[in-house]
């Protein structure tokens, strides 16, 4: 078996060789290095070039979505707020007066309608209250008579209308259907009829003496059925009437003032 030979330097060589065993794994370390260096700088140049090709949201489109998200807030708030007065009305903390909603609230509404009807002096249930008056009236066409009559409970000026129309009708007055009491004002013990044309013309041609008669009718109805009026005023078409000339064969003065003395028991 021939001998080994060395060749060359052998520390040399195999300190070239060991350095070559290192060399070697330093290289690929740092390509390796250098290869994932250049695959993220492409990948984010690539990150870079798709960022710049998306284009911005039209302004429009984001208008429109600004109004959709607006509509719905609003939505919601008007649903939330009619649950919540639906919630409190159900707990009778908003709930309007005389307001039905279901059976109970009629019954109630019917109950408190019956109470009030009967507090009313005016109606009790379903009969209606009248009032009886005394009426002074022309009788034969040379006396005075009284007579009772019954008349719906009203205000006292329709209670009035109603007594001097009833009075002058069954007096027996010339055209009495076109008489008519217009209207009627009280001013403390005082009543202002205001009487249409056609009173006065009535008044005429009754002669003087049944004329007296019936002013005095009208003046002692309205002492006795509407304290405290005592005294009576008339007016023709809402206008004072013109003073007569004072002679005996006219009709009664209507524009004085006319008043009687209480009647007596």
């Amino acid at each position: 078996m021939p001998p080994l030979r060395r060749t060359g330097s052998g520390n040399g060589n195999l300190n070239e060789n060991l350095n070559g065993k290192r060399v070697i794994p330093n290289r690929r370390r740092q390509a390796q290095q250098e290869a994932a260096k250049r695959a993220s700088q492409q990948n984010t140049r690539i990150r870079y070039e798709r960022d710049d090709d998306e284009k911005p949201t039209p302004l429009m489109l984001r208008i429109l979505l600004w109004l959709g998200i607006i509509l719905l807030c609003f939505v919601l708030g008007y649903l939330g707020t009619s649950w919540v007065v639906e919630f409190l009305n159900r707990k009778l903390l908003l709930k309007p007066e005389n307001r039905i909603e279901n059976q109970e609230d009629l019954s109630h509404f019917e109950q408190s309608e019956q109470e009030r009807t009967a507090g009313n002096p005016l109606t009790s249930g379903n009969e209606v209250q009248q009032v009886s008056l005394n009426l002074y009236h022309v009788r034969n066409g040379n006396t005075l008579a009284e007579i009772r009559k019954n008349f719906i409970l009203r205000t006292n000026e329709e209670n009035i209308r109603d007594a001097v129309n009833e009075i002058i009708s069954i007096s027996g007055v010339p055209n009495a259907g076109k008489i008519k009491l217009l209207h009627v004002f009280r001013d403390d013990d005082t009543a202002f009829l205001d009487m249409s044309g056609q009173f006065a013309s009535a008044l005429s041609s009754m002669g003087r003496q049944k004329s007296l008669l019936l002013i005095t009718g009208i003046v002692r109805t309205m002492q006795e059925n509407f304290p405290p009026l005592s005294q009576v005023r008339f007016l023709l078409d809402s206008k004072a009437p013109t003073p007569n000339s004072g002679n005996s064969n006219d009709a009664v003065d209507l524009s004085s003032v006319w008043k009687l003395p209480k009647k007596t028991s």
